[in-house]
């Protein structure tokens, strides 16, 4: 059991970070022995524990006390551990110890050191953790920082720090048992057939990309013959497909339907047409608007839903207002039928109290929190998460994009180096768990985009190698759910005794369970062993 010591403001920040990294924890208790506490100021003195972690970036009393010699320097900056690099978005303590150093440093210097006081260990590591996960959760970390999963690195070298003390814990690691992470194919219907469009900006895209781009994209080598062949068919056949004598260029539930046999997709659709919304300035961009609603295809919603799909809400103004946000879902729960909808932004608007209005909306969960113009983890993580001040909202992120990957203006890059770039989100996805969540547009597989070769490399890459729970986002969300719904029941004996077994209970799991993973033990505090567990039973577990 971990002790927590922090401020009364810390500890809803406190709460989800030991949801993420779920092990037994509670707030410290004056009088309790405690193997190990986490504690963001001096009040550690006041609780009997054998190791004490003390986060903060600036001196703290003990510090003199212990000979060490604090000195603050402003963030942004990077802390290095092991073979990795950590971002820290506020101040760091550098630290001129008499004691051992620790396994971080930033510029040099070491930000973790290791002193005996008393009977205790204390751990002096400099930089604020709580503020640390609250940035990440709340704000997000920039674009330059997108390919690090900050908050997971955190969780990390907290985990390191624990092990290198030989304690021993219990962890239920983010993954489903027999998985190594869940993958989420989520397509984002901006457009729904071509027949909606005449000569508006999409069709004079379309005619330049269909032709002369792909011209040019073939003569750089960006596109093979067989591609350049099929864009310019599918220009010569639209006079036939607004004839109706040929079927529409645009069907994403078809095409995907064809490029993922066995798995069933997530599809956000425009809930209405011809609204362009409220821009996160304030003003409106006439482009954003789309030329279908959610009501005109009814009947392609409720077969993709009869064959398995999963609709949710591509929102245009639920991020800034509640009644926009009960609108929006209720047209697409009329046609599902479902009481539980998510969501996620058309072009990724959102701000800080963007959560509790789609909370206060009806909705279940939201999948905007990602980039526009890179991939990887806006919020350092790729775990669900609840936002905070949310109760029932939950935060599922997106991982990787095609519009973030190709277009021009973005990453634009070639399918080499993007089939790379995404590997190394799906290697973190392996180590860490969490989950990876794709968002395929709904054009990409269609001419003229013609992604869907790449999106079967992207798929192949996924899976190979690798144990992927394939499923739906408000699967992956109701798993996480279930995993937060685990408690861990300490048994004390009395107030001088740590608490070292645990019952774990939960509700019972209706797909997948977890693993229990205790890491340590009496032999070696590097040695863990694997329980699973799916809340059929309470389990009695010893550390």
């Amino acid at each position: 059991m971990i002790g927590v010591v922090a401020q009364s403001s810390e500890w809803l920040v406190v709460s989800e970070l030991f949801e993420l990294f779920k092990t037994p924890w509670e707030q410290a208790v004056p009088g309790r022995k405690y193997r190990v506490i986490l504690c963001t100021d001096d009040s550690y003195e006041q609780v009997d524990a054998d190791v004490c972690l003390v986060y903060s970036s600036r001196e703290l009393h003990g510090d003199r006390a212990a000979g060490v010699v604090v000195k603050c320097a402003s963030g942004p900056t990077e802390i290095c551990w092991r073979d990795a690099t950590v971002p820290i978005y506020g101040n760091v303590g550098l630290f001129e110890p008499s004691g051992r150093r620790g396994i971080l440093s930033a510029c040099g210097q070491s930000i973790d050191c290791r002193s005996i006081q008393g009977t205790r260990v204390v751990r002096r590591i400099g930089y604020d953790l709580i503020a640390e996960i609250r940035a990440l959760v709340v704000e997000g970390q920039p674009v330059a920082n997108a390919s690090t999963p900050s908050l997971e690195l955190h969780i990390a070298v907290l985990r390191d720090i624990f092990l290198e003390e030989n304690i021993t814990f219990i962890e239920i690691p983010p993954r489903p048992f027999g998985q190594d992470f869940i993958c989420c194919l989520t397509h984002d219907v901006d457009f729904f057939g071509i027949r909606h469009h005449g000569f508006d900006r999409t069709m004079a895209g379309f005619l330049y990309r269909s032709s002369i781009g792909s011209f040019f994209d073939f003569f750089k080598g960006r596109r093979s013959f067989s591609e350049l062949v099929r864009n310019w068919c599918a220009l010569c056949s639209l006079p036939f497909v607004f004839a109706g004598l040929l079927p529409d260029l645009w069907r994403p539930f078809e095409d995907y339907a064809k490029a993922e046999p066995g798995e069933q997709s997530t599809f956000f659709l425009v809930p209405f047409k011809g609204v362009p919304g409220i821009s996160l300035e304030g003003t409106t961009n006439a482009w954003r608007a789309t030329r279908y609603q959610v009501s005109d295809v009814q009947a392609e919603v409720r077969n993709a839903v009869s064959l398995g799909s999963e609709i949710g809400v591509h929102g245009i103004d639920a991020w800034r207002d509640r009644d926009a946000g009960e609108r929006e879902i209720r047209e697409v729960s009329v046609l599902t039928g479902s009481k539980s909808v998510g969501i996620r932004m058309h072009w990724l608007y959102f701000d800080a109290c963007s959560p509790k209005r789609l909370e206060d909306a009806g909705f279940d969960y939201d999948s905007t929190c990602g980039f526009n113009e890179a991939i990887g983890y806006r919020a350092g993580t790729s775990q669900v998460f609840r936002p905070l001040g949310c109760t029932t909202l939950m935060e599922l992120p997106m991982s990787i994009m095609d519009s973030a990957l190709f277009s021009s203006g973005r990453l634009s890059l070639a399918p080499k180096e993007a089939l790379e770039l995404s590997r190394k989100i799906v290697a973190d996805a392996k180590h860490f768990g969490g989950t990876v969540v794709i968002n395929w547009h709904d054009r990409s597989l269609a001419p003229e985009r013609l992604l869907g070769r790449f999106y079967q490399d992207l798929l192949e890459m996924v899976g190979k190698g690798n144990r992927v729970w394939f499923a739906k986002c408000g699967e992956a969300v109701e798993w996480f759910r279930w995993r937060r719904s685990i408690q861990f029941r300490g048994i004390r004996n009395g107030p001088e005794d740590y608490v070292s077994n645990f019952q774990i209970s939960a509700p019972r799991s209706h797909s997948r369970g977890a693993v229990i993973h205790v890491h340590g033990s009496t032999v070696s505090a590097h040695e863990s062993v694997d329980r699973m567990f799916d809340g059929t039973a309470s389990i009695e577990c010893e550390t």
